[in-house]
């Protein structure tokens, strides 16, 4: 049985506090990926702003807005973009 269990271990992604991604500078973190609240709900990443995210809960529900400490993801599924400049 223990054997069973290090292998649902190794196949759980590892999961980062969204605030802690490494990344550019000049890089975002797009939109549309799934994440998970400190409480252990899974929620849907609807937009990423500077220091919280908007997440729906579950579909249908309200859309909330959350701080990024609270929120937990797998690094590999972000898709990142360079920020557009906004010089004129």
């Amino acid at each position: 049985m223990a054997t069973n269990r290090k292998i649902a271990e190794k196949a759980r992604p590892e999961l980062v506090r969204l605030d802690s991604v490494s990344m550019d500078e000049d890089d975002e973190i797009l939109p549309d990926f799934e994440a998970q609240v400190d409480d252990g709900r899974r929620v849907w990443v609807t937009a990423v702003l500077e220091r919280t995210a908007v997440i729906e809960p579950s579909p249908g529900e309200p859309k909330v807005l959350v701080n990024r400490r609270r929120l937990f993801v797998d690094p590999r599924q972000l898709r990142l973009q360079e920020q557009q400049s906004s010089a004129a």
